[in-house]
């Protein structure tokens, strides 16, 4: 009878340091699940901060970009009107030029007109220069727009990527969870089915094995998306 009480114990006991080795380990691991998801919501909430900010500024480029393409289009206009005028004046300079008028006044005209033209002129050269810088100047923003959409997708990736392990570790840690219940009430129940049927077959009436507190469970962790 001893013997079988002493046996009963071990066996209880067995069952006890396996549930407090499960709890440990549960611990553990839940401890570790914990670093690892605030890690990753840290860096979620910071790629946010970042691709809110690389949006902020193509907007500000895309902007800049529609400013210029709108002043090109006028000083493209302009120049239009400056070579109208060259080919007027120039048309003009040679219908003088087949008269070969020897009047003061029509050498005066024909003067003011030739430096009527070579302003033109070099209006059109200054235009043709302001044209040239504005469209680098654009060609480089079109490029710096693109370069930070690519940048704006790479960080939209990584936020996808860390949401998925955000929600992957979610599950994993409810299955835990699970687990973790089922183990409990397996083994308690177990040890409560060996101490009930040790103690009708052998009427042990003074041995009393109590039943291990169940532990809490413990809280599933909710992550909320920044």
């Amino acid at each position: 009878m001893s013997e079988d009480v002493e046996s009963l114990k071990k066996t209880v006991q067995g069952l006890l340091a396996k549930l407090r080795e499960a709890e440990q380990r549960h611990q553990s691991d839940r401890v570790a699940f914990e670093v690892t998801l605030s890690r990753y919501q840290r860096e979620a909430e910071q790629s946010n901060v970042a691709l809110q900010r690389e949006e902020d500024r193509v907007e500000q480029k895309a902007a800049e970009i529609g400013e210029l393409q709108s002043r090109l289009l006028g000083m493209e206009a302009e120049h239009q009107a400056l070579l109208v005028k060259v080919r007027e004046g120039d048309m003009a300079l040679e219908e003088l030029r087949i008269k070969n008028a020897d009047c003061q006044a029509e050498r005066e005209k024909s003067a003011s007109l030739e430096k009527e033209v070579a302003g033109f002129r070099e209006k059109i050269h200054h235009l043709d220069d302001m044209l040239k810088s504005q469209q680098r100047k654009v060609r480089q923003m079109i490029e710096q727009l693109q370069n930070s959409k690519a940048v704006i997708q790479s960080k939209d990736a990584t936020i996808q990527e860390l949401k998925e392990k955000i929600a992957y570790l979610e599950a994993e840690n409810l299955e835990m969870h699970d687990r973790m219940e089922h183990l409990i009430e397996k083994q308690v129940s177990h040890g409560n089915f060996s101490t009930q049927t040790r103690a009708k077959t052998e009427n042990l009436g003074s041995v009393r094995i109590s039943k291990p507190p169940s532990p809490k469970p413990l809280p599933l962790i909710r992550v909320v998306e920044t």
